[in-house]
């Protein structure tokens, strides 16, 4: 079963479909159960958009490791 750290490592390849269809599928699933991942992907699509209008010229250097644990901590505490 994928988790949210798996949505965190891997949006960038499932959002431009560079995945194999078994991970691609696995994460897909996960999608449908976890409405942060959910919004997560809709986040980084919007920003994607943004991002190709703007062309800005800041190097990437995010851990997606501490990502994924801020976006599950905030899925807990919504869901209690």
């Amino acid at each position: 079963m994928y988790q949210c750290k798996d949505i965190a490592d891997e949006v960038n390849d499932y959002i431009d479909g560079d995945l194999p269809l078994g991970k691609r599928v696995g994460l897909f699933f996960h999608l449908l159960m976890c409405s942060c991942c959910r919004n997560y992907l809709q986040q980084i699509r919007s920003t994607i958009s943004i991002v190709t209008v703007s062309k800005p010229k800041e190097n990437d250097a995010t851990d997606t490791k501490v990502l994924a644990e801020k976006l599950h901590n905030l899925c807990k505490n919504h869901n209690h």
